[in-house]
């Protein structure tokens, strides 16, 4: 097997049957994938060098596989074919650093001056918002077609440690951050299970998708659109529903604990276990289960979907 061969065929691993499946999609054509070669490690080394930071470890194995990645599909139309889909991830030379200067000038002015969120936290995850300055380090993982920005952020650890959090960030074209989630292996996986339909990344701001958007995951993916959509965007909806699962009675659920420790002569042992049976059920603790039990249904849901 040629090197082109292997590297095909790692790529068919890391898409997890994609390609297949959109194959079967009904309305579907022009599935097209155009790996890169693997990226030789110098210039992995180069880019930490230059960068003066460290790729995330599943990041640069990535690169070390193909160098960038682009998978595109179009949707059958009465007159032919229309470009839908896109899965993109820039290659290591186009994995550019934007923003960074905190110097202002009227002459050249820089994203720090046009920056309206510094300081300041995204409502729906309660994390800290990237900012265009030197204290984080911002690096475009996919363009998205101009309608905004997948970032690879570098943040200063608060937590005293020197390495710095690493998280996946959206851009949008107001220049507001909405947070993805905390690793690329995540975002890939996210990447892969919306299809690269137009602007999903949109699913998980409070801006919402477009009417356009949705029509495109009617007709492909309903139920990650019915998924996304159970997502809560508000932040008093996230403090409510982490606050009926942390609001728990110590004193009723340790309350066996605590009666072994003062005995009742008069009490069997036999008694103390038919006592800890009729405790009363800790109604948060049984949101938390049902809500796990929903959590999984929904995630199987997808899977059965993605299999066909």
């Amino acid at each position: 097997m040629d090197d082109a061969s292997r590297t095909r065929n790692l790529i068919e691993q890391l898409n997890i049957g994609i390609i297949k499946y959109l194959e079967k999609k009904t309305g579907i054509t022009k599935i097209e994938m155009e790996p890169g070669k693997p990226a030789d490690r110098h210039s992995v080394l180069s880019w930490e060098q230059k960068n003066m930071c460290l790729l995330p470890e599943d990041l640069k194995q990535f690169y070390l596989t193909t160098d960038g990645l682009q998978l595109t599909w179009c949707s059958k139309i009465e007159n032919g074919a229309i470009p839908v889909g896109r899965i993109y991830i820039n290659s290591v030379s186009n994995l550019l650093r934007i923003g960074g200067s905190s110097t202002t000038s009227y002459v050249n002015p820089s994203l720090h001056d046009l920056d309206p969120d510094s300081d300041g936290e995204e409502e729906r995850s309660g994390l800290e918002r990237p900012t265009f300055d030197s204290r984080c380090k911002l690096y475009e993982l996919d363009p998205c077609d101009g309608y905004g920005k997948v970032c690879l952020v570098y943040k200063d650890n608060k937590g005293g440690s020197s390495d710095p959090k690493i998280e996946i960030w959206f851009l949008d074209r107001g220049l507001r951050w909405h947070y993805l989630t905390d690793s690329f292996t995540s975002y890939y996986r996210m990447m892969i299970m919306h299809l690269g339909l137009p602007q999903w990344q949109y699913a998980f701001t409070d801006i919402g998708l477009s009417q356009q958007a949705k029509q495109w995951f009617n007709f492909y993916a309903s139920v990650r659109l019915e998924l996304d959509t159970e997502i809560p965007v508000d932040v008093s909806v996230q403090l409510e529903s982490s606050s009926s699962t942390s609001q728990l009675d110590v004193g009723r659920i340790f309350k066996g604990k605590s009666d072994k420790k003062k005995p009742v002569p008069s009490q069997t042992q036999s008694q103390q276990s038919q006592s800890i049976k009729r405790k009363p059920t800790v109604s948060s603790a049984k949101n938390a289960q049902q809500t796990g039990i929903k959590g999984s249904v929904s995630a199987s849901q997808v899977t059965n979907k993605l299999s066909k």
